[in-house]
């Protein structure tokens, strides 16, 4: 494949296979060697990179997706006339330097949209890159610094024009034409998809490689439908919400109407991964790669989300409890994608919550997830629905607690049997005793801030 992008600048073309990382494509194929490979699955941020203005992880991108794209790497920067680089050498922030690269960019991105940030900002944008050195207190110094210094005012100036990729921009040669698929809408790829029902679809590809990695076989067929604008739209109708199942994590975490009328949607996916993560996960991704693991099934169970799935010849809808069959398996049809996520609007004075807990705060997998949704009036609870994930195959609701509170006064009793409850209906197969604490607790902290809010 004839690849053109921009890189730092300037045009540049090379030859590589569709599916070859942009991370390799940079260092093997074009002896950019700044940007580096640590974890190979999108978690350590070595390998961190401007895409169109937006931090991504170059191992999780194809370079199939790169085409016509703007690429930012740490050789682009102004070396020692870059602020924010000089301001990590002055902080004593370089140590290895291994990270340094990604810690940069990150930074950069940050910066850029966001040109004075506090310190929890500055910890948020940089939890995806991670020091071995441990010299976290001396990187968030040196952006400090930078930010003091007016860096990120100057960027404002600088941003490129975001763009999606661009099919001109490449040239597949050989059996490639017959494996690889690039349609320019919705249209043409329910159309491919109907004559390949077997393809595999790429869209953020932040689980595509991790599993390349653990030796899953690479696919026979791909059809790249990252960027496609009718699967990214977040839109608020009469009654309900719909969102693009090819919306970012990132674009639903600062949408307003979700911001409005769907917070714990909000808070749900700034905890999915970090920012270079979150910029390339999608809605849709997480709910049809079905990993028992995932975070936002059990929230949209709560939610009584419906799901729009769509072929060339069809469209038909189904509730999200219905959309999974088992472990890793949906209702998704030969042909059919999933197009959007229908979520009903919640009536004033409804609450809803997310909580998730791993081994560690900020780019963890679930072993545990905890999403409710209920009413309140006059004290009395209402319309209680309480689903839990990463203890089953799919998401469960916790139906004995949902019947036990429905028209409960929230008093210390009754929560305190809804928490033991809670913790005696999950039968997780590991770490069992700690999952059914926490899923115990985590509704006891629910309840306590809904009688709160209510006081």
């Amino acid at each position: 494949m004839k690849l053109q992008f921009t890189l730092n600048g300037q045009e540049v073309t090379a030859e590589v296979s569709p599916l070859d990382r942009l991370l390799d494509v940079l260092r093997e194929c074009l002896s950019y060697t700044g940007t580096k490979e640590g974890c190979g699955e999108g978690e350590c941020g070595a390998c961190s990179v401007l895409l169109d203005g937006k931090l991504v992880n170059s191992c999780l991108v194809p370079a199939l997706q790169a085409r016509g794209a703007d690429v930012l790497t740490i050789e682009g920067l102004d070396g020692e006339d870059d602020e924010l680089q000089r301001a990590f050498v002055e902080e004593g922030a370089v140590q290895c330097g291994f990270c340094i690269p990604g810690m940069v960019l990150a930074a950069r991105a940050l910066l850029q949209d966001n040109p004075h940030p506090n310190r929890d900002k500055i910890k948020h944008a940089l939890a995806g890159n991670l020091c071995r050195c441990t010299g976290y207190e001396r990187i968030f110094r040196a952006v400090e610094r930078a930010v003091v210094a007016g860096y990120g005012e100057r960027l404002k100036l600088k941003q490129p024009q975001k763009r999606g990729p661009r099919c001109e921009s490449v040239q597949l040669r050989g059996s490639e034409p017959l494996w690889v698929f690039l349609p320019k809408n919705l249209d043409e790829a329910l159309e491919i998809l109907s004559k390949h029902p077997d393809i595999t679809l790429l869209s953020g590809c932040t689980d595509f490689y991790p599993d390349l990695k653990k030796e899953k076989p690479e696919p026979e067929k791909v059809m790249d439908i990252w960027g496609l604008e009718d699967l990214q739209e977040i839109e608020l109708k009469r009654d309900y919400l719909e969102i693009g199942s090819g919306a970012t994590f990132t674009a639903i975490t600062y949408s307003e109407p979700v911001k409005k009328h769907f917070p714990a949607l909000v808070s749900a996916a700034s905890m999915i991964g970090g920012v270079a993560v979150q910029n390339r996960a999608t809605i849709g991704g997480n709910l049809v790669n079905a990993s028992a693991a995932a975070d936002i099934p059990p929230l949209l169970f709560v939610l009584d989300a419906t799901l729009v799935l769509q072929s060339k010849d069809e469209t038909r809808e189904v509730p999200v409890t219905e959309f999974y069959s088992g472990y890793r398996k949906t209702v998704l049809r030969p042909k059919e994608l999933l197009k959007s996520i229908k979520i009903p609007l919640p009536s004033p004075g409804a609450r809803q919550f997310f909580y998730k807990r791993g081994s560690r705060l900020a780019l963890t997998i679930s072993r545990l997830s905890v999403a409710g949704f209920a009413r309140v009036n006059g004290g009395v609870i209402t319309d209680v629905r309480i689903a839990v994930g990463s203890m089953s195959p799919i998401p469960m609701f916790l139906t004995e607690v949902q019947n036990y509170l429905d028209g409960q006064r929230l008093t210390d009793e009754v929560i305190r049997k809804a928490s033991l409850m809670a913790s005696q209906a999950v039968s997780p197969r590991t770490s069992a005793d700690y999952r059914k604490r926490v899923t115990g607790r985590l509704i006891s902290r629910f309840l306590l801030e809904l009688r709160d809010k209510q006081g």
